[in-house]
């Protein structure tokens, strides 16, 4: 009968790839913001390069790609100092709070 029932609560339970965080938060429901960096996309490489201006306009493409990518790397990295400065604040707190319990 046990086993039954496990397979039966194995069978509804929803099968997710996300992980779940089980117990209290301070974030509101939407959870922590993701990132809003643009990613560039590659230039896609001609098949042939039958003439100097399709060389050109390739490595003008290329360089404006190089240049995205900068960019999207240094909003990456600031992204992240925020969260991680996030995270500092969020521990700073918790240490206040658990002085202030330890006050008492």
């Amino acid at each position: 009968m046990k086993n039954s029932v496990f397979l039966l609560l194995l069978m509804i339970m929803p099968l997710n790839a996300e992980a779940y965080i089980y117990g209290g938060s301070n974030l509101g429901y939407s959870g922590y913001p993701s990132h809003d960096c643009n990613e560039p996309m590659k230039p896609l490489k001609p098949y042939s390069f039958t003439s100097q201006w399709k060389i050109d306009s390739y490595n003008t493409e290329v360089e404006n790609y190089n240049s995205q990518l900068q960019d999207y790397i240094a909003c990456i990295e600031e992204y992240t100092d925020k969260a991680n400065n996030d995270i500092k604040r969020i521990q700073e707190k918790a240490r206040e709070a658990i002085d202030d319990r330890n006050y008492w």
